[in-house]
């Protein structure tokens, strides 16, 4: 019969070793998260300006306000998001955001389709943006938005989180507090695992 000897020396070596080797690349991964100020769960896209031809036509219903219509459909948690963004503006000279049926239908499909086909992005798998949808809705702009978030666990994504996070990027918080954007759409969808909230903005 056989027996296989195992060295110990090399043993006590070989297990510390690989300890100190995966503990260095957890703190190398770490370090190099925080100096990138890259946040997996937020991220934004604006668009100022549309084709050349719609200029004229876009210049022309800026000086009209566009009417809202009444009872604009929000949640509770929506609301809260409108009030903080409100809040944020309000705080800076600027005027309230008004929330149209419109925007926040589409916000709550681009949420629900981030949730429905797991990914987090301003592109959709086709590669198709909110800017698409829009035009394709007959919503015309001439400054237009969208700011992501997305918490995972859901829970940890409280209306208070994902605005102090948006506040702290800069390209969030300059949608949030563009003073040309008067129009606001929020919609949250919450699967119980995770939380996709989009809001778009436009003149």
């Amino acid at each position: 019969m056989y027996k296989i000897k195992l060295n110990t020396n090399h043993m006590n070596f070989i297990i510390p070793f690989a300890v100190a080797v995966i503990v260095l690349t957890l703190f190398l991964t770490m370090a190099i998260s925080k100096s990138s100020g890259t946040d997996p769960y937020i991220s934004s896209i604006s668009v100022m300006g549309t084709e050349n031809e719609n200029n004229q036509q876009h210049q022309q219903q800026d000086s009209k306000p566009e009417q809202q219509p009444a009872g604009v459909n929000l949640s509770e948690y929506e609301e809260a998001v409108l009030y903080l963004i409100n809040t944020a503006r309000v705080n800076n000279g600027l005027a309230a955001l008004q929330p149209n049926q419109s925007l926040t239908d589409i916000s709550r499909t681009r949420s629900n389709d981030m949730l429905s086909r797991n990914y987090f992005s301003h592109y959709t798998p086709e590669g198709t943006t909110v800017f698409n949808i829009m035009r394709s809705c007959g919503i015309k702009w001439n400054a237009a938005g969208e700011n992501l978030a997305q918490s995972l666990p859901a829970d940890i994504g409280s209306p208070e989180a994902f605005l102090d996070a948006w506040m702290k990027s800069p390209g969030h918080a300059a949608n949030i507090l563009k003073d040309r954007y008067g129009i606001i759409g929020v919609g949250m969808i919450d699967n119980g695992d995770r939380r996709v909230v989009t809001t778009v903005f436009k003149n």
